[in-house]
């Protein structure tokens, strides 16, 4: 995962996420209690309907072409993708 070196994951207090796209930083993301999270196999971007991260450290996300597809996903195990938003 080399073309992940250099992004930061997101903070568990970090706020203003909301229709921000994030870069999934694992090959399997997981739910807060390492669950698989359920999103398709290889997707490497998602996008965030939270605000911030809940008291168990998970955002709701979906895949950028499937908002009906939502699932949990612990917080550093996505990255901001800079200055792009799901509108």
């Amino acid at each position: 995962m080399s073309e992940n070196q250099g992004l930061t994951p997101l903070r568990y207090d970090q706020t203003g996420l909301r229709g921000k796209l994030a870069q999934v930083l694992v090959e399997e993301p997981t739910d807060e209690i390492d669950w698989p999270a359920g999103l398709p196999a290889g997707i490497e971007t998602v996008v965030i309907l939270d605000d911030e991260p809940n008291p168990h450290h998970t955002l709701r996300v979906h895949p950028p072409d499937d908002p009906t597809r939502i699932t949990l996903v612990v917080f550093d195990q996505l990255a901001l993708c800079e200055n792009l938003s799901e509108t």
